[in-house]
């Protein structure tokens, strides 16, 4: 009898546990990874937090945050389905979109369109007019893998006649384009290539400091930087986050990332071309 009160005992614990899993399991919120590269100013990290605040009181998701080292990084975790969706540089797409790692989830929009560019920046009070003002001198590229601040200069450089290996006199990567502006401020280097939007979001935060830079040359336009899910996501997945992206300028919450992004919506991809970016990718392997 001892045994069998043991045994009818357990059973009601084990049936007990297993409604629970059954009640709950529905409320578990799906896991989804969103990685940045240097595309975005660490500094907006209370954005950031924010961004995923929106997604998450939007859907079932549970949404965390990746800052990716460098963009060969982004590229692998996407690959290895480590991130799910990533905002990321156009080239960086390029390169995913041919392996059919990834597919386009967001555009965004900015002053109207989806273009920018690469700046050309220095101190106010120097002579240079062009990036080939900039032979033999410091300069700053930020990711080997960025289309603004490595792959537009290198391209336009290598169709003048030179060798991106020794025309500088030191080239150095900062891996992010906030720290590319610094570096111009501290006068660490000469001069720097760095994405356009993130200039302007730069100035946005730092008014005075941007005062003393000037934008010397500007190399475009691009296609913009898009937001991008792993080809692997699930149909449903995807729409989901989609709609949030596209959602985002129509509630407070989103409309108040976008204004601190300087982000006018995002739109679902229609007929963007990259073409630009596989022309320089293209020309630059040839030419190694």
């Amino acid at each position: 009898m001892k045994n069998d009160k043991k045994i009818s005992t357990s059973g009601k614990i084990f049936t007990s546990l297993f409604l629970i899993f059954i009640f709950i399991s529905p409320l578990i919120a799906k896991s989804i990874t969103f990685s940045f590269t240097g595309t975005t100013l660490k500094e907006d990290l209370k954005t950031y937090l924010q961004w995923k605040k929106y997604l998450e009181n939007n859907s079932k998701f549970h949404v965390d945050i990746k800052f990716a080292r460098t963009y060969a990084e982004v590229i692998s975790n996407i690959k290895d389905s480590k991130s799910d969706i990533a905002y990321i540089c156009s080239s960086t797409y390029t390169v995913l979109k041919d392996k059919n790692n990834a597919k386009l989830l967001a555009i965004p929009i900015v002053n109207g369109n989806d273009k920018y560019y690469s700046d050309v920046i220095t101190l106010k009070d120097t002579k240079y007019k062009s990036l080939l003002d900039f032979k033999d001198k410091i300069y700053a590229f930020t990711d080997p893998g960025s289309t603004s601040g490595s792959i537009a200069p290198s391209y336009n450089i290598e169709k003048n006649g030179y060798k991106v290996s020794n025309f500088f006199r030191h080239l150095i990567y900062t891996y992010d384009h906030g720290e590319s502006i610094n570096a111009v401020l501290d006068g660490f280097v000469d001069g720097a290539s760095v994405d356009s939007l993130v200039l302007t979001q730069y100035e946005k935060k730092h008014p005075n400091a941007l005062k003393k830079l000037r934008v010397v040359e500007k190399l475009g336009p691009f296609t913009i930087s898009p937001i991008v899910a792993r080809s692997n996501l699930s149909k449903k997945e995807f729409n989901k986050l989609q709609k949030l992206f596209l959602n985002m300028h129509k509630t407070k919450i989103g409309r108040k990332i976008l204004d601190h992004l300087n982000i006018d919506k995002f739109e679902k991809p229609t007929n963007q071309t990259y073409k630009k970016i596989y022309t320089m990718l293209n020309f630059l392997k040839d030419k190694k």
